[in-house]
């Protein structure tokens, strides 16, 4: 739509595993030429699409652990060289590749709540120098690193419910002045800090339906 108010609403897909079908598509992303891709979480894929008419369908994936298979991905993004990363959830891992072909298929991490691991990655973003930012949602935790070695691992771990805590953070976005934002979906709020120390941690959002207040809030993206 155009904007808030529900201008020029337009839908596309309808339920089940085939073309121009979703089951359960939980992240979106764009190109530079504007090209849609989604993950398609139900169906273990990733969807392309030029604009919501589904001109040039293509489906990359399908499920299982090895090469060329996702167990739930749960969000996508594309970079600005057109890389495509993808937060594989079921086999806590995440996945770079150079196109919807597959190509350079790479992977990094493994089970677990140390360096180079994850419990659950629901988000990632990343930034325009490649830094890779991760929302380790079982882990309770938001990771950066340098690029797909892992170099330079950074986390930001604040169990909890109350004041400058996390519990299930989901969605990530970094801006182009390196501010961090994230929802966190098990508080019900989203937030805004600095940098990855946490500095100017600003929250908003309570429980509930009304002004200010979230339902388990999943993704966001500043525009």
């Amino acid at each position: 739509m155009n904007n808030i108010s529900g201008e020029n609403w337009t839908t596309f897909g309808s339920s089940g595993n085939g073309i121009y079908q979703f089951s359960f598509p939980l992240g979106l992303s764009f190109d530079s030429a504007g090209k849609r891709y989604v993950a398609d979480t139900g169906n273990s894929r990733i969807a392309r699409i030029d604009d919501l008419s589904g001109k040039n369908w293509t489906t990359f994936g399908n499920n299982g652990t090895g090469v060329n298979q996702f167990a739930k991905p749960f969000d996508i993004f594309v970079d600005s060289a057109g890389k495509i990363y993808v937060p594989d959830y079921g086999i806590d891992r995440i996945v770079r590749m150079d196109d919807m072909s597959g190509t350079n298929w790479t992977t990094f991490g493994s089970s677990g709540s140390g360096t180079n691991q994850f419990f659950g990655p629901i988000g990632i973003f990343v930034d325009s120098i490649g830094k890779i930012y991760v929302a380790d949602k079982g882990n309770c935790r938001i990771i950066r690193m340098d690029d797909f070695s892992g170099a330079n691992w950074t986390t930001l771990t604040r169990c909890g419910n109350g004041t400058n805590q996390i519990n299930a953070p989901t969605g990530i976005f970094v801006d182009s002045a390196g501010k961090i934002y994230f929802a966190d979906a098990g508080n019900n709020q989203i937030v805004q800090m600095d940098d990855m120390s946490g500095k100017n941690w600003i929250s908003l959002g309570t429980p509930g339906n009304g002004i200010y207040q979230f339902n388990l809030p999943y993704r966001i993206m500043l525009h």
